[in-house]
């Protein structure tokens, strides 16, 4: 049982600790990183809203923080682990003002995809009455060779018929 509350306990501690590259100030006001925990120290340094700390340690409502090279005290009212939007507002308006000229720019490429597009359909239909064409074109040429032949051979035939195929005699050379 007592190892148990003391696996509890540590258990409790470990989830307790928070482990945060940076929580900020918050708000927006500015908060006087003091020398130690309370309102009677000196203030070292005031800080707007939005400087990211490093959360060292905590005494009472007091939180002990670092940054950079300096160490203080701010009231745990002003530490969050959100930054604010104050902070945050100047980034949102660089990526919509960045998303807003890549959508631009992907409205024209698919303005002019679209374009290209029915040109391409254009083209294909004219592709289809191009290859409509050359076999009509091609069937007629076969026709008009086969009736050039015949013609040729019919010619042949009557010239054959018609023309006299020499006399009774034949003329033979003599050696």
């Amino acid at each position: 049982m007592r190892v148990a509350r003391w696996l509890c306990l540590v258990l409790f501690a470990c989830l307790s600790a928070r482990v945060v590259a940076a929580d900020y100030i918050d708000g927006e006001v500015r908060a006087h990183l003091r020398s130690g925990p309370g309102l009677e120290f000196r203030i070292l340094k005031i800080l707007p809203a939005g400087t990211a700390v490093q959360r060292v340690g905590r005494e009472g409502e007091w939180i002990h923080v670092r940054m950079g090279d300096l160490d203080g005290w701010i009231p745990d009212g002003y530490v969050s682990a959100e930054e604010p939007a104050t902070a945050l507002l100047p980034r949102a308006k660089e990526k919509l003002v960045s998303a807003e000229g890549r959508i631009t720019e992907l409205d024209q490429k698919l303005a002019a995809q679209t374009a290209e597009l029915g040109q391409l359909s254009t083209l294909r239909e004219r592709n289809q009455v191009l290859e409509a064409d050359v076999s009509r074109i091609n069937a007629n040429a076969r026709w008009k060779s086969l009736t050039a032949g015949a013609g040729i051979l019919l010619v042949g035939i009557l010239i054959g018929l018609i023309a006299p195929r020499g006399g009774g005699t034949r003329s033979r050379l003599k050696l």
